[in-house]
């Protein structure tokens, strides 16, 4: 008798792990077509021209959408400057902040005209709840 409750009891902790494991499995399946959902809008659009800022290519890997800039030489605002703004503008954005908290993370990198990399960033809601920390203090 006891080995059957024993039994029973293994039994259903390796179904409560199965459907944690498939919970998990379809959240990150779900993040990952939100960000090739975007990354496909992006790059439907391409080339945007914003500033001194042309995104030439979006992409999803995974969860991450990778957007790809060339920075115009000629632009007055510096690269890193350009990222904290990018950094401000996406944790503050509804639309954009919604794909952050369900889990898409965007790594923005800024090129140089000739291919140089000028500036990485990543930005996730980690990234966002440090920016509100930061200007609390």
């Amino acid at each position: 008798m006891k080995d059957n409750f024993s039994k029973l009891v293994v039994s259903g902790l390796f179904i409560m792990t199965l459907a944690a494991c498939s919970a998990t499995a379809d959240k990150e399946r779900q993040v990952e077509a939100i960000a090739a959902h975007r990354a496909s809008i992006l790059s439907n659009n391409l080339p945007i021209e914003h500033g001194p800022l042309t995104i030439m290519q979006a992409k999803a890997k995974g969860s991450v959408v990778e957007l790809m800039m060339i920075y115009n030489s000629e632009g007055s605002i510096p690269p890193q400057q350009l990222i904290e703004k990018s950094v401000s503008y996406y944790c503050s954005n509804s639309e954009v902040k919604a794909n952050l908290v369900h889990g898409v993370i965007y790594n923005i990198k800024i090129r140089s005209e000739r291919g140089q990399l000028l500036v990485e960033q990543i930005i996730s809601i980690d990234t966002c709840t440090a920016l509100s920390e930061e200007t609390k203090e």
